[in-house]
């Protein structure tokens, strides 16, 4: 086991580096004990939301690379998603030792990146085949090209996709949508030629890299002594989120006397762990064994104590670092049959009387589902499933800068933000990476803009952007002159099948397209003028607001009647039947993302009088619709 301890010296004389640095002292960064305890051991790590998880590990990283001077020793940090990953380089980055922690030997990044950089891709290449690019949706629309009508409507017959025409991750089977077995069928021969079209293309699924991750691993048992050798300190953050062929892989690698590997989550923040079918992992999300941090700096003492009671795993009452506001009125809105679609107005009002800003990221409704009997769109008939300003999904870059969004969405840096995921997909089109010591990867927008820095194209490439922020849609002769430099700044063959499709010049911007609807947010508007977001709470996971007005929705069973006894704390115990805790883990997300207030609505015949009352000696005010 590597020999390197953390000590509270170590942790003391970090922050006196990190305090100095600030140009506001009142930003001054303290770790009590439960936070020392966990920099300074290699315990899993059950963190609950706000409690400060993402600065603890960035602490632990940066005292990690001023002990660890080494050429070729580095810190492994694994994520779940890129919003993870770039949170933690944030953090570190304006660090005079953050810019060694991105760079060989040590890395940061998600999971799929890790498997695909260190395992599935050098195995393919071993084997003489080529990923050059590793979507799902570039290999769906790849394949849905190269199935005839007849194939399309055989699959539309058997409620099937072409999403599913992929290899196993964990058997390695191919798995023929809508058919069990080989068969002479001329759809069956169709698929079967699209995927090996695909295959051949080099076009893979995400999963698939894990199939041929476990591959490299069988036939190359020298590939995991490397790996371990060359990280023997792992973090694994958002650990609930792993599925559990995600789990079984790390643990095979780094699961060994000579690593350090530490975990950080929180079970009871479990959504995607089960996402696509998959199983969820075992080994984090069952332990009872955790390390628990139970105090947020997010919300205040009156909502960790109303919240607390939604625990799946138990952790206990919640602690906060806040005090409450003076009486701040956390409202039940029960609502009738008739009156459900007034919910939102009414949570306009008691914003307006508390005088929370009015901007729409401020305040946010959301529900655990919208359902085929639209229950979201219930309390308001003009929500649509298809909007998210999370994840905009432009197919051509003149959507980005010409769609309506820019309309409804003033905040630049979002606007910036979006684009430039638009230049790093141009990136991916091309073909062109970056080399970091002994591998080559895609950009981020982080190292893209060093890179733009150090040959001198930095200042052209953010004018570029800046106009076509500022600007709006540029007529089809300034498009392809700004399009020209654009590939001229990051040095991209505009000869390129993708990139010239990307590229396109379309006046189509009329807000109808799928991809307009996708990039306009839920934005209801009260009477008085106040705007809130209304969405899934899927998609305000990891957000934080000043107020959150939690629907109730149903899936099978409502949701809010299912748990009324443990927010009533009517109910104790721990918490039993897969529905009834996955009611919970989503619930106990949205409850846990205001700063200031905390609402919820339901309807009056599914709040029983006696938890009723319940619910009003825990502080909550109910208020009938």
């Amino acid at each position: 086991m590597p020999e390197l301890e953390i000590t509270d010296n170590d942790i003391n004389e970090f922050l006196r580096d990190y305090n100095q640095r600030l140009s506001d002292p009142s930003m001054a960064l303290e770790f009590d004990d439960d936070r020392r305890a966990i920099i300074k051991a290699w315990d899993d790590v059950q963190a609950c939301p706000g409690s400060g998880k993402t600065t603890i590990v960035a602490a632990k990283l940066l005292i990690l690379e001023k002990k660890l001077r080494s050429a070729d020793l580095g810190v492994c940090v694994l994520t779940h998603t890129n919003v993870a990953r770039n949170e933690i380089i944030s953090r570190i980055e304006s660090h005079p030792s953050g810019s060694r922690l991105t760079q060989y030997p040590n890395f940061i990044g998600t999971i799929q990146e890790f498997i695909n950089r260190y395992l599935a891709t050098p195995y393919l290449r071993s084997i003489e085949m080529n990923p050059v690019r590793i979507d799902d949706e570039a290999c769906v629309a790849l394949m849905g090209s190269q199935i005839t009508v007849r194939t399309k409507n055989y699959l539309a017959n058997k409620y099937a996709s072409i999403s599913g025409l992929k290899i196993h991750h964990e058997t390695g089977d191919v798995q023929v949508p809508g058919f069990n077995k080989e068969s002479t069928s001329l759809s069956y021969r169709n698929l079967i030629e699209a995927f090996l079209e695909r295959v051949d293309r080099g076009y893979f699924f995400y999963s698939e890299m894990y199939y041929f991750a476990k591959q490299c691993i069988q036939e190359n048992a020298e590939i995991v002594s490397a790996l371990r050798k060359r990280f023997p300190y792992v973090l694994v953050d958002e650990m609930q989120d792993t599925q559990k062929f995600q789990d079984d892989l790390i643990n095979e690698l780094f699961l060994c006397d000579g690593v350090m590997l530490q975990r950080l989550g929180d079970p009871d923040q479990a959504i995607f762990d089960s996402m696509g079918g998959e199983s969820p992992n075992e080994t984090f999300n069952d332990n009872s064994a955790l390390v628990p941090l139970k105090s947020t700096h997010r919300f205040p003492v009156d909502i960790a104590a109303k919240i607390s009671g939604l625990s799946v795993t138990g952790i206990g009452e919640l602690q906060s670092f806040r005090q409450a506001s003076d009486d701040t009125p956390h409202t039940i809105f029960l609502y009738t049959d008739d009156t459900k679609e007034h919910v939102l107005e009414r949570f306009c009002n008691l914003l307006d009387a508390l005088e929370i800003d009015n901007q729409a990221r401020c305040a946010k409704a959301v529900g655990g589902t919208e359902g085929q009997g639209g229950f979201i769109s219930e309390y308001w008939p003009s929500y649509d499933r298809r909007k998210s300003v999370k994840t905009p999904k432009p197919q051509l870059l003149i959507e980005a800068v010409s769609r309506k969004w820019w309309a409804t969405e003033t905040d630049a840096a979002f606007q910036y933000a979006l684009l430039m995921q638009c230049v790093l997909d141009l990136l991916r089109r091309g073909g062109v990476t970056e080399s970091v010591g002994d591998y080559t990867r895609h950009y981020s927008a982080t190292s893209l803009g060093s890179h733009l820095r150090t040959t001198g194209a930095y200042e052209e490439f953010k004018g570029l952007l800046t106009s076509w922020i500022m600007d709006g849609t540029p007529s089809e002769e300034l498009w392809e002159a700004q399009c020209s430099k654009l590939l001229s700044l990051l040095g991209i063959n505009g000869e390129d099948g993708q990139v010239k499709e990307y590229l396109v010049y379309s006046e189509s911007n009329d807000g109808d397209s799928p991809v307009a609807q996708a990039g306009t947010a839920n934005i209801y508007r009260s009477a008085s003028g106040r705007e809130i977001e209304v969405g899934t709470i899927h998609s305000v996971k990891g957000e934080t607001h000043d107020a959150t007005l939690v629907l109730e929705t149903k899936n099978r069973q409502y949701d809010l009647e299912k748990l009324s006894g443990r927010l009533a704390f009517t109910e104790s115990g721990a918490i039993s039947g897969t529905q009834k805790k996955k009611f919970a883990r989503q619930l106990y997300v949205a409850a846990s993302r205001p700063r200031r207030l905390l609402c919820m609505a339901a309807h009056q015949d599914r709040i029983q009088p006696d938890v009723r009352t319940q619910l009003e000696r825990q502080g909550w005010i109910i208020q009938l619709v």
